[in-house]
C-alpha cells in the first residue's frame, strides 16, 4: 500500500486483505474510503478502491439474484468455469453451433438443419494468449423472447450472466431482419449491447426533496422535467449529479438498476452462401446508418474461414488486460492474470497474494508499459496487456 496513508486507512486497508468473505471486503472498504485523508499521493490508490468496491457490490448483488433464481427453480444458468464467459446468441438455424464447435474445436453442439437444434445451452472453450474463455451457446431468439416465449427468458438470464455476447448471423439470409429482432428483444428484456452505463448518480436521502446538479447536461426539457420524471418513478428525497451529456432514454435508463450493460460483437456465418456477399453489404450499412457501434467479422464455418484469430477478437471486448507473472529463474508463466484496462501492479500483486502485497519491495516489468526490460517500478504503475511482472517482496 502507499506509504502515505493516515494510520486509521491502512489499519481499515489491511482488514480488507485479510477479509475471506465479499462482506467483509465491502464493509472494509467502505470504512477505509470513509476515514482516508484524501492528497494527490493516494489519488491512484482511492480510484482502484472505489473501483474494487464497485465490483464488490455488482457480485454481491448478482449472487443474491443467482441465489433467488436457484431458490425460485432456476437451474439453467452454466456456472462460470473460466477467466470470463462469451454467450452465443442469435435466431433459429442462424449457425451459433457450427460458430461454437470451430472455435472450440470440437463437436461440443449438435448441428442440425431443423429449427431448435440446440434446446439448452451447450458449452465449449478457448484460449486468447492464456486466457481462457468460456463459450456457452444459448438456445434461440425468437419474437416475444423477452415475454418467455421458447424459453426466451431463461435465455435473457443466461445472457446477463455473460461478459460478453457474440450475435451469430445468417449471410443467407436477411441479417438485418435478425440483428432488428435480437435487439428487440434485448431492449425490451433490458440488456444494452456496447452501451456505458449513463454518467448518472441517483443517492436516495432522508430528506431534502430532489436535488439536481449539472443539469445542463440532460438533453431534455430542462430541471423541471427531470423532476417530473422523478416524481413519476416515485423518488421524494433524492441527490442526482449528471456528469456527461444524457438523454432521456439514458436518464431513464440510469434510473433502473436492473440494466445489463454488455460488450458484443457480431460475427455473421454462412459467408459461404449464395447471396452472401450482398447481405453482409446490406448489414454494413444498415450499422452505419443506425450508428450501431459493432464490429462484424464475416465467417464460413464450412471453410474455416474468418475463424482464427476470432478468439483475440472476443478477448478485445472484454476491457481486460493480460499479466504474465516471471519467477526468479526467469521462467514466465503461460497462464496470465486478468485484469482491469487501467490497473497498477498494486492490483495484480493483490491476486497474487495479499500478503505480497503488505511486504512488497518493488516489481520489475517487460513488456509495452516499460520504458525497458526489466524496468524497477512501485505499486503505481499502469499496466498494459502483455506486461511480465516480477515482484520483490
Amino acid at each position: 500500500m502507499p506509504i502515505n496513508l493516515n494510520p486509521e486507512a491502512a489499519a481499515e486497508w489491511d482488514k480488507y486483505l485479510e477479509a475471506n468473505t465479499i462482506e467483509e471486503q465491502i464493509m472494509h472498504l467502505e470504512r477505509f474510503l470513509g476515514v482516508v485523508v484524501k492528497h494527490k499521493g493516494v489519488e491512484n490508490h482511492l480510484r482502484m478502491a472505489k473501483g474494487k468496491l464497485k465490483k464488490l457490490k455488482a457480485q454481491r448483488a448478482k449472487l443474491k439474484l443467482q441465489q433467488a433464481k436457484t431458490r425460485s427453480g432456476e437451474r439453467w444458468l452454466v456456472p462460470k468455469g473460466e477467466d470470463a464467459q462469451i454467450v452465443i446468441i442469435g435466431t433459429v438455424n442462424s449457425g451459433r453451433s457450427s460458430i461454437l464447435n470451430a472455435l472450440s474445436k470440437s463437436e461440443a453442439a449438435k448441428i442440425g438443419t431443423y429449427p431448435f437444434t440446440t434446446v439448452r445451452p451447450e458449452v465449449g472453450s478457448i484460449t486468447a494468449a492464456g486466457a481462457r474463455l468460456q463459450l456457452v451457446e444459448l438456445p434461440a431468439i425468437v419474437d416475444g423472447s423477452a415475454q418467455g416465449e421458447m424459453s426466451g427468458k431463461l435465455v435473457l438470464a443466461g445472457i446477463r450472466n455473460g461478459d460478453c455476447v457474440v450475435i451469430v448471423l445468417d449471410l443467407s439470409k436477411d441479417p438485418v431482419d435478425q440483428l432488428k429482432l435480437i435487439l428487440k428483444e434485448l431492449k425490451t428484456g433490458k440488456i444494452r449491447l456496447n452501451t456505458k452505463k449513463p454518467n448518472v448518480t441517483i443517492e436516495k436521502v432522508g430528506s431534502g426533496s430532489i436535488q439536481v446538479f449539472n443539469s445542463h447536461f440532460f438533453q431534455g426539457e430542462g430541471k423541471e422535467a427531470i423532476i417530473d420524471i422523478l416524481r413519476a418513478k416515485g423518488y421524494t428525497n433524492v441527490i442526482v449529479r449528471f456528469y456527461d451529456s444524457t438523454s432521456v432514454d439514458q436518464f431513464l435508463d440510469a434510473l433502473d438498476s436492473t440494466i445489463t450493460y454488455l460488450p458484443a460483437i457480431i460475427v455473421a456465418s454462412k459467408g459461404d452462401s449464395e447471396g452472401s456477399k450482398m447481405n453482409y453489404e446490406e448489414l454494413k450499412k444498415f450499422l452505419e446508418d443506425s450508428n450501431l457501434q459493432m464490429q462484424v467479422l464475416p465467417t464460413s464455418a464450412a471453410r474455416k474461414e474468418g475463424i482464427d484469430g476470432l478468439e483475440e477478437v472476443i478477448f478485445s471486448q472484454l476491457g481486460k488486460i493480460r499479466i504474465y507473472t516471471r519467477n526468479a529463474n526467469g521462467e514466465v508463466a503461460e497462464r496470465p492474470i486478468l485484469l482491469d484496462q487501467g490497473a497498477i501492479v498494486e492490483e495484480a500483486i493483490e491476486i497474487l497474494s495479499k500478503k505480497m502485497l503488505k511486504f512488497f519491495r518493488f516489481a520489475r516489468i517487460w513488456g509495452k508499459s516499460a520504458k525497458f526490460d526489466g524496468e524497477k517500478v512501485g505499486l503505481e504503475r499502469e499496466l498494459l496487456d502483455g506486461d511480465v511482472i516480477q515482484v520483490f517482496a
